[in-house]
């Protein structure tokens, strides 16, 4: 459309003015008081951390729209599958289009996505905007108004749309319509791990540790003050200069003092904000390179509970999404998880042969769990209790003896 033209270019430079609304008056706010706002959190390495192994595990699952009679599931292999699980538009693959919408969301709190249709209504291409560019408005009938900025300065338009336009995904809401953004009303936990990165990175680059301070005798003008200074910090400063023996003339003398990272616990505060910025987005600590308290089996279990409590409202609130605004009657979205609640393979061998032996699945489905094709005969459901075989077809007429042999007999 002729209206998301340069969609893609970075949008968060294109407002003129900043709606009332709009969660980018809150980063704007948050970032000139020092705080963090969505991309300059992003370069703390544990909020990279977080964010990407959210936006990777979600986007790494295939999601389809099924066909729903009953309890019978059946995949829907339609234009509309297609969008959600292959190609949304021209530009994106599936991948990149959900993690677009896990960052989004846990940078801003919120993430959008355009729905073009043609004019009977039919979904035809998915295409993200930046959270950044969309405004709320609640009408007095709690009727939900987009307001999309686009365009490029001076020419920026605004644009309306309502929920049928707009895939809103939302992280935890206050109101119910806009989401808040982790990193905001976290910053005190976010601008804290970054003032404790700031503050190591200064240290290591002006000789990885104070070490003392020059003391003269009487006073020095200011251009003996200036050459001190100057070729000390020439000598000395920086990383690649730490360790080095030091000249000193005319009286000059260098008192040491004692300051370490240490002694300001530097490094345990950096490790407890890690563990806290791990628990503001509920990624397993392990997950993050944090193994501290790990072991091999709270790893084992943290894993398990990663799809649990971590990914599974993600999913929720995608699927539910999606089910709302583009999914049509007895049709649903649904992500397949089963390789990632997959346990290891000889926990899996027995778990299956014990729902073989019962007559729960039938081999071809044991086969379709490992990725392989079905066999002839595989659709029949065997008990091993009873020697039982249960299939669809009908079991063959036991021949009767005609009366004619046993009168010749």
């Amino acid at each position: 459309m002729a209206i998301f033209d340069n969609w893609f270019r970075k949008e968060a430079e294109t407002k003129s003015a900043i709606d009332i609304n709009s969660p980018r008056l809150l980063e704007m706010i948050q970032a000139g008081m020092g705080g963090s706002s969505g991309e300059s959190a992003m370069r703390i390495g544990a909020v990279y951390s977080c964010v990407k192994v959210l936006s990777e595990s979600v986007s790494t699952l295939p999601v389809n729209l099924y066909d729903l009679d009953g309890d019978l599931r059946t995949k829907k292999p339609t234009q509309l599958d297609r969008l959600v699980a292959a190609q949304p538009n021209d530009n994106m693959t599936a991948n990149e289009l959900w993690q677009y919408v896990v960052t989004s969301v846990c940078l801003h709190g919120n993430a959008y996505v355009y729905v073009t249709r043609t004019a009977k209504g039919r979904a035809v291409e998915l295409l993200p905007i930046p959270a950044t560019s969309v405004s709320i408005h609640i009408a007095n009938q709690n009727t939900v108004t987009y307001v999309v900025t686009v365009g490029e300065k001076p020419n920026t338009r605004e644009i309306k749309m309502t929920s049928r336009e707009l895939l809103h995904f939302k992280s935890l809401t206050l109101d119910g319509y806009t989401g808040i953004s982790p990193i905001s009303y976290n910053n005190a936990i976010v601008g804290g791990s970054r003032a404790a990165m700031d503050y190591a990175n200064n240290i290591y680059t002006n000789g990885a540790t104070p070490r003392g301070v020059l003391e003269v005798e009487g006073t020095l003008s200011d251009d003996a003050f200036t050459n001190l200074k100057d070729s000390w910090q020439g000598a000395h400063g920086g990383s690649n200069n730490g360790n080095r023996v030091a000249l000193l003339e005319s009286g000059v003398k260098f008192k040491p003092i004692t300051m370490s990272p240490h002694d300001v616990q530097l490094l345990e505060s950096r490790k407890y904000s890690r563990s806290e910025i791990a628990g503001i987005f509920r990624v397993p600590g392990h997950m993050i390179n944090d193994l501290d308290k790990a072991t091999y089996s709270n790893i084992a279990h943290q894993g398990a509970e990663f799809y649990r409590y971590s990914l599974s409202p993600w999913l929720t609130m995608i699927e539910q999404r999606l089910n709302m605004t583009m999914a049509g009657p007895n049709q649903c979205f649904k992500f397949d998880v089963s390789e990632l609640i997959r346990g290891d393979v000889e926990a899996e061998v027995s778990a299956y042969s014990k729902l073989l032996e019962i007559g729960v699945l039938s081999p071809n489905e044991v086969r379709a769990k490992f990725g392989m094709n079905p066999r002839d005969g595989g659709d029949e459901f065997v008990s091993a209790s009873n020697n039982l075989t249960f299939g669809d077809e009908e079991s063959p007429e036991e021949p009767t003896e005609d009366p004619k042999n046993e009168e010749s007999i």
